[in-house]
């Protein structure tokens, strides 16, 4: 089962902006949907606003505000 879209606070450890992104928990490609390299990357990764800095997976630093 791929995992629906969550909605979550972020803390950028780069520059300490924190902001409001989405990301998917897990996508499972043998359910036969077609994802692209760049959707997959989309959906698993966060990009703070600010300095451009990216997060992926089990690094993103979730604000506990």
């Amino acid at each position: 089962m791929t995992s629906p879209i969550e909605e979550i606070e972020v803390h950028c450890p780069q520059c300490s902006t924190i902001f409001t992104d989405t990301i998917r928990g897990s996508i499972n490609l043998s359910l036969g949907e077609e994802w692209t390299d760049e959707e997959i990357d989309e959906a698993t990764s966060v990009t703070c606003p600010n300095c451009k800095y990216k997060q992926y997976g089990d690094s993103i630093i979730v604000s506990n505000d």
